[in-house]
Parts: structure tokens; sequence; C-alpha cells
């Protein structure tokens, strides 16, 4: 963020606040209408006890001349009433208030995280998850639970700033009665000090949390200090220290330019309290010089200067109106983000049947380039796979092998060209339902720190209750023995992070990401897709897992991707990718008697691995 970047914010602190107060009838229209109304009653009782104060204060005397019993003495009495009613019932009204503020708040935090949620999930790909400016929007949401920036605390800081500013408003009118321009000079004052502070509040913010992509990298170098997975190569290299170096000299760069913008507002504080000091001055002096003068009685003196003093209970500087600028900051960002992330709205123009693929799944001269990318990664790529067959798809890094079942997957839409299934084009087809026909392993398979039982049922969830289909699925893998030694079976949670749970090795959780799989192929999937899962694996390991798994799945629509070509000989047919197009095609033992690019690498990876000592 640059100077520029940051000047924009002289009305942004109000419509922060305005998105919030927009955002509240969604959560609760009665209590949103319960808030509206204690906000004027705590702002009202308050005034109206001020007044009846002040005019106890000037009645005293004529009561005390007059004697118990006296008219002046039961006026003085009646005042005593309203004010000790008004007190009490504000205080009443004030509890009523603020718990309705806290759960409203607690409730929006909630409303804005499902909001949250809902349109991080809505496209149908996952570019936007690639995209640097919806990265930055991600960034600044998910600070909705941080200390200043919660939401929660903006409803709790509108709850209390919101009275106090009709109760100032009121003062101003009762000071409008003593001098016209002395009150609307207070009832105009008091909102510009507010508004020049909430923006000094939001410009503070701005710098100190909006600057995504510098605080990004950060709180990256910090995380990487605290979190488990990376602890072991920071210890055994001796990283630490140049961590926590690299990550201060970052936070200081950034906290400089913040402490910059932090200057303003206070040259901001100084203007307006100097403003406030003149105005204040001016008042009293006014008020002094009419009561001496006999111009003003003492009872209305008393009311007045007891007005001039609720102008000073308004908060303007203290940390509830900080909160209320900082909790209010995401919530325009967060609907910024559902903004950006707009329904994908390509038509569904077919439909597959519910048997397909039944005979083909065909690329078409596809072309692809990741976004923000102009080199492609896949150009002119013309392949058919058939139904029920296993197909292997090998090449070097960078060949487009992951890219191509990416698009299959409906993850990324081809730049040119299309893909068909049966002869439908994808590119009609609802991607969710689509995504029913397919299984799918990674090589970055996620390791779920949930129970056994989910992390296996997640490739159907909706049969997560189906034991025996979950044993189904993890007999191939060798996996039951395994899952009947942890302490609770199918429910053990696989984190140690947790109470009884338990650690898994690499290889085991392999098999359980296999396992997955395999259930979503019993939930109907036709097609299975092993995107290098046992890349980690030694070579001889990879073969047995890719035999074995081909053996389990035999008729099924298989496409297994791998960079090593002497695991994946038993296929009913190999491809090799190269540039992002297919340039050979067969059999193993039709691309073995080819003599080209598979014949030359399996020879290669065989030779090395008939070298290579068993352990």
């Amino acid at each position: 963020m640059t100077p520029q970047d940051a000047k924009p914010v002289r009305f942004e602190a109000g419509r922060a606040v305005l998105a919030v107060v927009r955002l509240l009838p969604q959560i609760s229209r009665p209590r949103t209408a319960l808030f509206a109304a204690t906000t004027v009653l705590v702002a009202a009782l308050p005034l109206a006890m001020t007044i009846a104060t002040g005019l106890l204060i000037g009645a005293v005397p004529d009561a005390a001349e007059a004697g118990p019993g006296s008219p002046e003495a039961r006026h003085t009495y009646v005042l005593l009433g309203v004010g000790v009613a008004a007190l009490l019932l504000g205080r009443l009204v004030n509890n009523v208030h603020n718990a309705n503020a806290f759960n409203l708040g607690r409730e929006l935090e909630l409303l804005l995280q499902d909001r949250l949620v809902a349109a991080v999930a809505r496209p149908a790909g996952i570019t936007h998850l690639e995209d640097d400016e919806v990265l930055a929007l991600l960034r600044i949401a998910r600070q909705l639970g941080g200390d200043f920036i919660r939401p929660e605390r903006a409803i709790r800081g509108l709850a209390a700033i919101a009275p106090e500013f009709l109760s100032a408003a009121g003062a101003s009118i009762v000071l409008c009665l003593f001098n016209i321009w002395i009150g609307l000079a207070w009832l105009v004052a008091w909102p510009l000090i507010f508004i020049a502070m909430q923006n000094e509040y939001t410009r503070v913010g701005k710098t100190a949390y909006m600057r995504s992509t510098e605080m990004r990298e950060s709180e990256y170098m910090r995380d990487l200090a605290i979190s488990a997975e990376p602890a072991k190569e920071i210890r055994v290299w001796g990283l630490m220290g140049w961590l926590l170096d690299r990550y201060d000299r970052q936070w200081n760069e950034r906290m400089a330019y913040t402490n910059r913008f932090q200057r303003l507002r206070a040259r901001t504080a100084v203007g307006v309290v100097g403003a406030l000091l003149a105005l204040t001055g001016a008042t009293a002096l006014l008020l002094a010089q009419s009561g001496l003068d006999g111009a003003v009685g003492f009872a209305a003196l008393s009311v007045y200067l007891v007005a001039l003093t609720t102008m000073f209970n308004f908060s303007a500087f203290d940390d509830t109106a900080a909160f209320l600028a900082l909790g209010a900051l995401p919530v325009p960002k967060v609907l910024a983000l559902e903004s950006t992330l707009t329904v994908d709205e390509r038509p569904v123009t077919a439909e597959l049947p519910s048997a397909a693929p039944e005979r083909t799944v065909t690329f078409a001269n596809v072309a692809f380039a990741y976004p923000g990318s102009e080199r492609p990664v896949i150009e002119g790529l013309d392949l058919e796979i058939e139904a029920g067959t296993s197909l292997a798809v090998v090449g070097h890094n960078g060949a487009g092998k992951t890219s191509l079942v990416k698009l299959l997957a409906g993850l990324y839409e081809p730049t040119g060209g299309k893909i068909t299934v049966d002869g439908v084009d994808l590119a009609g087809v609802d991607p969710a339902v689509w995504r029913t026909r397919l299984s799918a392993l990674f090589q970055d398979f996620t390791r779920y720190q949930l129970t056994v039982r989910d992390n296996i049922t997640l490739g159907a969830p909706h049969l997560a209750d189906d034991t025996d289909r979950i044993w189904k699925a993890c007999e191939p893998m060798g996996i039951r023995d395994l899952i009947d030694s942890l302490p609770n079976g199918l429910d053990t949670v696989l984190s140690s992070e947790y109470e009884g749970g338990t650690d898994l090795s690499g290889g085991q959780w392999q098999r359980i990401a296999l396992a997955r799989a395999l259930f979503a192929v019993q939930a109907g999937a036709k097609i299975l897709i092993l995107d290098e899962p046992a890349a980690a694996l030694d070579v001889r390991a990879e073969a047995e897992l890719y035999e074995q798994f081909l053996d389990i799945t035999a008729g099924l629509t298989t496409i297994v991707i791998s960079h090593r070509f002497s695991t994946v000989r038993r296929a009913d047919r190999i491809v090799v990718l190269d540039g992002g197009k297919v340039v050979e095609d067969g059999s193993h033992a039709d691309l073995m008697a080819l003599g080209g690019r598979y014949a030359e690498a399996f020879t290669l990876q065989a030779n090395r691995l008939a070298r290579t000592p068993l352990a």
C-alpha cells in the first residue's frame, strides 16, 4: 500500500459502520428494532435525568426558603422523583441494551463467517484461490476473530456510542435554548469530531491490517516458527534465529510504515482537541457572563451547565470508538468478497446419462494456461479415454499431467477446445453433478485431523454411517488390522494434537487416502483418478501399490498419473505427455517396441531400480 492508497478513507469509516447496521435486520428484525428503541431510551433517560437534576439544583434554594409542605418543596420532590426514576430506568434499559448488543454482535460474526465460507465455496473451480486480489480480501476477512477487528466489538461500540450521540444532540438542543449559535456549534462539532477520529482509526486499521500481500509474508514467517510441521527442519538446520530475525525485520518495516500514518492521527487529534477546548471555553464564558449579569436564572444555568458536561460523556477518543472503527472494517471486505466471487452463471445446457461414461471421455484440441500466465501448459491436446479401461499418463515434471486431471475434474476450464463425455460437452454440464462421477486422489492429498471414519467417508459423506461399506473400502488397502489396533477404532482422531488421538506414518496415511477414493467409487463414481499419490514412496513400493490398485479397480475407468515410467506398465494404455501434448500412445509393449521416449525412460529407470539394493 502506497501513501496514495491510504488516502481514500474519508468516508470509509462511515460506510463500514453503515454496512454493519444494514446487516442487523438479517440477524433478527425484532432484536434490531429493540436495539433501536433501547438506543433512543438509553440516550433520552440520562438527558431527562440531566434536565431534572439541573432544575432540582435551581429549585433547592426556593424550597429551603419556603419550607416543608410548600408548593416549592413539592415541586422539588417531583424533580427528585423524576431524576431518580430516570436513573433507575436508564440502568435497567442500559442492561437490556448491552445484552442485546452483545448477542447481535456475536451472531453478526457468525453470519459473516457463514457468508465468507459460502462466498469462497461458490465458484465451481479453484481459480479464485490463486488470485492475489481474492487472497488479499480473504486475509482481511479471516481476521474476523481477531481481538481488535471483531464485528462483535463494533456492535458493542455502536451500542455505547449511538446513545451518547443522541444525548449529545439533545444536550446541544438544550444549549440552543441558551444561545442558538452555541447550541448549533455543538450540534455540528461533535459529529465532525467523531467522524474525524473514526477516519483516523480506520486509516490506522487499514495500514495495520490491509497491506495484505506484505502482511501475508510476515504472517507466513511467524507461522513457520510456531507450527509443528516445519519444526524438525527448522531445528535441524538451525533456522530459528534466521527465521525470527527475518520476521522481526519485516514486521518492523511494516510497523514503521504504519507509524507514519499514526502521526497523522496525532495531528488530527491535536486539532480536534484544540477546537473542542475553544468551543468549551466560549460556552463556559458565555454561561458565566450570563449568570453574573442575571440574564439566566440559577435553575436554567444549572440545566445548561449539566448539559455542557454531557458533551464530555461522548466517546470519540477512547477504545470504544476505536473498536467501532476497527471492528466494522472487515465487514465491507466480506461483502466485497461475496461480490467478487459471483456465482458461476454458466448455463446448464446438457445432462449426462446416469451411466456415463459408457463409451469415451475425449479431449479435443484442448488448450489451457493458468490464470495470470501467458504460457500455455496444455496446447492442442487430443486424447480419447475408453470407458472401463486403465490409462496411465506419464511424462516428466511440467509436462501437463496434473493440469490434465484438473481440467477433467472441472477445477479449471479449458482456454481452448473442449472435453466431452459420451459426446456431451462438459462445458454445459453442472460441475457438481459431473464430480459425483469422479473419485480422485492427488499427490498432496489432505490429512484431515478428523476420525478414521471421517477420513474415509469424506469420499461420499452421505454414506458416513455405512460401516460395512467403510470396511469394504479398507480391506483392499490392508488397513483393517491397523484401524482395529487404534484406541477407538474407526472413531480414533488422526492427530496427536487431540486427546486420545494418534498420528500415522506416511504410508499408512496414503492407504487411508486410497480407501477414501475407493469409498467414493463404491458410492457410484465412474472414473478414478490417481495423481501421483505415491510419489513419496520408493519406486518399488509405488509399483507394487499401482499394481495392487489396478487389480482392485479392474473394469473401472482409471486414470493414473506418474512421472515414473517403470511403475505403470500394467495399465491397458499408456500416453506420454510432453509440452502439454500427447507424443506417444499405446500399451507398454507397443511403446517399448517403438523405442521412443517411453522406452528410453523406462529402461533408464528400470536399470536404476535394478542397481538399487533392497532395504
